[in-house]
């Protein structure tokens, strides 16, 4: 399987946890015999030499949509990004399978996913309050939420982080196959979205503040 991940973000938020993990996934599912290429927004770093390709992410959206496009990737994963890497699902291949993960139940995961819901395949939550977050602030069937948790691939258990990949691996598997069967529209005029506006709360901080007050 070939797979593309975006890795572009600035996004202080992002739990260290979610940082760490990431090399271990993309490194796990080449020894699997899958081809990665990590897209992020500088030059790989000199001397760096892991087991997948590393790119830069080209900027504006129809010159980073073509290069995910020239792979021909069977899925394209959103790890963390900005506008950019948004910006591309509606200008994807529509056989191309795109994911994107939920690290925290917050709006700033929420909100791209609701903007760019008719472009996503899945979705993965890594907390099961994320998972409901999607279904209910994103308006998502729930068939197409995931729940995968890196905490366990943190550990030093190698059958812990194993099973984990593996985990990953069947969920791009599934969403290849939906993105065959149905392919989305490609949408290349399809409004943006702007991620600068403040962020709202949660939906479980909503539903706590109405219940307390």
């Amino acid at each position: 399987m070939k797979i593309a991940v975006i890795n572009t973000g600035s996004n202080d938020a992002l739990p260290p946890e979610a940082r760490l993990f990431l090399p271990k996934l993309l490194a796990g599912l080449a020894e699997l015999g899958n081809e990665i290429h990590l897209f992020e927004r500088g030059a790989p770093a000199a001397g760096n030499d892991p087991p997948f390709s590393l790119h830069r992410l080209t900027t504006g959206d129809a010159a980073a949509a073509q290069q995910i496009n020239g792979l021909n990737a069977d899925v394209c994963l959103i790890w963390d990004a900005e506008e950019t890497g948004w910006n591309l699902l509606p200008r994807l291949a529509p056989a191309t399978a795109t994911l994107a993960v939920g690290h925290a139940d917050s709006e700033i995961y929420y909100a791209p996913v609701r903007h760019y819901r008719p472009f996503l395949t899945r979705v993965i939550g890594t907390t099961p309050e994320t998972c409901v977050g999607f279904v209910i602030s994103c308006v998502l069937d729930k068939e197409r939420v995931e729940w995968i948790s890196y905490d366990e691939g943190e550990t030093d258990e190698v059958k812990n982080k194993s099973e984990l990949i593996a985990t990953y691996l069947a969920c791009f598997e599934k969403a290849a196959a939906d993105a065959h069967a149905a392919p989305r529209e490609s949408l290349p005029d399809f409004p943006p979205l702007r991620t600068t506006r403040p962020s709202s709360q949660s939906w479980l901080g909503k539903l706590k503040a109405r219940i307390l007050n």
